[in-house]
């Protein structure tokens, strides 16, 4: 086993996951066909990745889909320092050039996307991370090979090894908390953005006028696009501003319910609580 093989597989143990994508990035794009692979399918290809890389492609990892993990860049050590007293341990860490980090920390489950470029977006500004490679679909450079961006070519022409200085594989201790916390701010944060939405397109001064206001209207908005509970409140804030009367938002609501639950009882509490929520905002 040579020291690449070696390396990938100590890469692959701490970044554990189902399928893996391989980025092979050159000046002509990136090489198709390397997404999805099993790590022993990575282990295969090693010889194609060794080739690519002399030719001065770009060799990156990630785990394929949503995952459990996030990538913070260009990271030094005294961040990586920073990282470990606030219970925030790599499972592993990749020198991508001389002084220049990657972190790979470990959630205790995948994040659904969102939440995961939320969380990778929070942890990269406290940490002074590369906030344009804060996502959750963010590649990782893979050790064992070079970095050949010019800027890091050597006298003799060569270019340095990207390194994998630890690789624990383990969850940070901090992660349930983590989790905990960055789910509660980015419901807090849609919910704000939420309200400020309905407050800015839907003000009495510039909402629809009562004579074209309709529910379909707003369920047909690039702006609720598959939030249809948001169109129909929405709708609520602005007939309310326009004076509608509530029989007939009611009505309205009540024509076209979105569930196909046949429970009146359950139609008749949705209504109910879709009017009070845009009532309350529409007298702020």
């Amino acid at each position: 086993m040579d020291k690449t093989e070696s390396t990938v597989r100590n890469i692959l143990t701490a970044v554990e996951a189902p399928l893996y994508d391989i980025g092979v990035l050159s000046d002509r794009g990136m090489l198709p066909g390397l997404d999805s692979i099993p790590a022993a399918a990575v282990l295969d290809r090693l010889s194609l990745l060794k080739y690519r890389n002399v030719r001065g492609s770009h060799i990156y990892i990630r785990p394929s889909g949503e995952h459990r993990f996030t990538v913070l860049d260009d990271l030094n050590e005294a961040t990586l320092a920073r990282l470990a007293a606030d219970g925030f341990n790599p499972c592993a860490v990749v020198e991508t050039s001389a002084g220049n980090f990657q972190a790979w920390l470990k959630h205790p489950a995948a994040f659904p996307k969102l939440i995961g470029t939320f969380a990778a977006q929070t942890l990269a500004g406290r940490y002074d991370a590369d906030p344009s490679a804060a996502d959750w679909r963010r590649f990782g450079r893979l050790p064992g090979f070079t970095n050949c961006k010019p800027k890091y070519r050597k006298r003799d022409g060569l270019f340095p090894f990207v390194r994998l200085n630890s690789n624990s594989g383990e969850q940070y201790p901090m992660a349930e908390v983590f989790v905990q916390e960055i789910t509660k701010l980015y419901e807090e944060r849609e919910q704000e953005r939420e309200e400020r939405l309905i407050k800015a397109s839907l003000s009495p001064h510039r909402g629809p006028r009562l004579s074209n206001l309709s529910l379909e209207r707003f369920r047909t908005s690039a702006k609720y696009q598959d939030r249809p509970a948001a169109a129909d409140i929405a709708f609520c804030v602005a007939a309310y501003a326009n004076g509608m009367t509530e029989d007939r938002i009611e009505r309205a609501l009540e024509d076209d319910y979105l569930s196909r639950d046949p429970r009146t009882s359950k139609r008749a509490a949705y209504i109910r609580r879709t009017m009070e929520k845009a009532r309350r905002w529409a007298e702020r």
